[in-house]
């Protein structure tokens, strides 16, 4: 785990924002409504500026709103980490405890690891595991890698080890876990990407978790 730069709380909500908009269920049928056909590059670059450009205008208790609506605890985290832009290792860092639908000991390991057993079932088109929403998501977010990756506030969130407890329950130990952004970074561990710029943040020592 690399840290590169500090930056402010402010930048990872933001992200945790625009990101969820952007994966919105509701929102892709929208845009897939307005256009008729599958958007175009030039069209979902569009869109997730016309996206960031709202999410701009939020103000921080707007952001917290949001955030603490979807999930109390992450809330919490994030005003009590340091906050850091960064990179790590696929094999460092762990996904969310049944990430995306998958069994439980799909997840038990790093990015690496899941990342792996997904793409051998994906690559097998296992029916057993079609309803899985890893294994429809991921190829979808392989489409438009590469614009993902360029984009600032889509970049994935990192949470050191241990600060939402039950992030992990029950899972191998690592150095943090993907607080958002599991399925990108599945998309890009299994496509060969080493390495993930993420928003890292890293827990005072000695604080036991939320």
């Amino acid at each position: 785990m690399e840290l590169l730069k500090k930056v402010s709380r402010l930048e990872a909500k933001r992200c945790f924002v625009l990101s969820q908009r952007f994966t919105s269920k509701r929102m892709r049928k929208d845009a897939v409504k307005k256009h008729m056909i599958k958007p175009s590059k030039k069209t979902i670059i569009a869109n997730i500026k016309a996206q960031t450009e709202e999410v701009m205008k939020l103000g921080e208790g707007q952001l917290d709103h949001i955030i603490s609506t979807e999930y109390k605890k992450r809330l919490k985290a994030y005003d009590t980490v340091e906050w850091y832009k960064g990179v790590v290792d696929v094999s460092e860092v762990g996904v969310w405890r049944g990430a995306g639908g998958a069994p439980l000991s799909w997840t038990r390991g790093s990015v690496k690891d899941t990342a792996r057993i997904l793409f051998e079932e994906i690559n097998k088109k296992n029916a057993r595991y079609s309803r899985i929403r890893a294994m429809r998501v991921v190829p979808k977010i392989l489409e438009i890698k590469n614009i993902i990756k360029k984009q600032k506030y889509l970049l994935p969130i990192i949470l050191s080890d241990g600060t939402i407890k039950n992030a992990r329950k029950g899972m191998k130990k690592m150095k943090g876990h993907i607080d958002d952004g599991c399925m990108r970074s599945l998309a890009f561990a299994g496509t060969g990407d080493e390495k993930i710029t993420a928003y890292i943040g890293i827990a005072p020592k000695g604080f036991k978790g939320f």
